[in-house]
């Protein structure tokens, strides 16, 4: 399968901080909360970090279930990081982004627990979004 190219476009709405991001045909609110400056009008950009690991954790789960013979009733995935702000404001030497993400699949399904462990490790293992977040370089162009 050859290389796949993915974008987004993101532009500031006018107002605040907000900015809607356009992939395809569909766009997405950005914002930050009142208290970091914004109007809550969308998540903000590192809450949508781990939206799309969790995202992609239960794409994978029901695209990969079939393959390891297992029945989805339903998946959840709790998806939480540490980010100390003191970083990204210069105010510290902390890290500017997360120290640590952590997340927990959460698979109801008849299935064999066997079979449930085989799953949720070929999904931990391939999930492109958990690799990203393990170090890729970004740049400006």
């Amino acid at each position: 399968m050859p290389k796949m190219k993915f974008k987004s476009k993101v532009t500031w709405t006018g107002h605040s901080v907000s900015s809607d991001a356009v992939s395809g045909a569909h766009t997405l609110r950005i914002d930050e909360p009142k208290y970091l400056g914004g109007e809550d009008t969308g998540s903000n950009p590192v809450e949508l970090i781990l939206s799309a690991l969790g995202g992609c954790l239960i794409v994978l789960v029901n695209a990969f279930a079939p393959a390891h013979d297992v029945e989805v009733r339903d998946v959840v995935v709790e998806v939480e990081g540490d980010l100390d702000p003191d970083g990204m404001f210069g105010k510290s030497d902390a890290r500017r982004g997360f120290s640590e993400i952590r997340f927990n699949l959460k698979i109801d399904s008849p299935s064999s627990p066997k079979k449930i462990r085989e799953l949720t490790q070929h999904v931990t293992d391939a999930c492109p979004v958990k690799d990203t977040l393990s170090g890729v370089p970004v740049k400006a162009t």
